[in-house]
């Protein structure tokens, strides 16, 4: 007798699969987003705790004569505003490097009050920060793997697609911004990140801002970009083509 014929045999996705499918997808690319913002804020902490980089910077942008102080402060300083960001309470301590500096031939506290505060601020929100890498680690990786790992190598790179999207559509907006005006989205950003004035500093009273130039700042900001961009492109790479467990062909 004839056999039965199979209807299922090449029968489309059902509704239920769909779904499914879809979900992956999304969370997929929502975990690749993540990987790729954890890429940034990886390099945002990396460059800025590297009291090196700052030493570079300011010799490249010869601060030593506008700032009033000779080199063996200029790095003490540095390494104690690496410290501060770092979360390490010695930088302000009592007979720390900070209490005293000789500016323009004369012996005097080297921050004032406005510029000690500030340095506060910034290093809350460098301990938000590590909290914030750690968060999007431990998310981005689950949500990748939960998303991408039954999906088939054309859908995983969907995924990718959309999160790199995602990205470009949001930090393009500032690079871009940043590139075209860099003094207006510097201004931006604090204002978005402190809840007083006390970064709008002055250079006839504020060593800070003479040992930190807008050409540091800019080069730190290409710098995180560069750093970014490549962790970007490695994580998409491994997101669209390394193997998972239960991963489909």
């Amino acid at each position: 007798m004839p056999g039965r014929e199979n209807k299922n045999r090449g029968a489309a996705p059902t509704g239920g699969a769909e779904f499914r499918g879809g979900w992956r997808v999304a969370a997929g690319a929502a975990g690749t987003f993540l990987l790729f913002c954890l890429g940034f804020l990886i390099a945002l902490y990396a460059i800025g705790v590297n009291d090196g980089l700052y030493h570079r910077l300011q010799m490249r942008a010869n601060v030593l004569d506008g700032a009033g102080i000779d080199e063996e402060t200029l790095v003490r300083l540095d390494a104690a505003l690496a410290d501060c960001l770092k979360g390490d309470p010695a930088w302000n301590a009592p007979g720390g490097s900070l209490l005293t500096a000789r500016v323009f031939g004369a012996e005097q506290p080297a921050f004032n009050e406005r510029e000690r505060i500030h340095m506060e601020d910034c290093g809350r929100l460098f301990a938000l920060l590590r909290r914030a890498i750690a968060a999007f680690a431990l998310a981005g990786t689950a949500l990748s793997v939960l998303g991408l790992r039954r999906l088939s190598g054309r859908k995983r790179r969907r995924a990718v697609r959309i999160a790199a999207g995602l990205l470009l559509a949001t930090a393009g907006v500032f690079i871009a911004w940043a590139a075209l005006d860099f003094d207006s989205a510097f201004n931006a950003f604090h204002g978005a990140l402190f809840t007083n004035d006390l970064w709008l500093m002055d250079p006839r009273t504020d060593l800070l801002i003479r040992i930190c130039p807008e050409s540091m700042f800019r080069a730190m900001g290409a710098a995180i970009a560069l750093l970014g961009g490549l962790w970007c492109l490695a994580a998409g790479i491994a997101c669209a083509r390394l193997p998972m467990p239960g991963q489909r062909e």
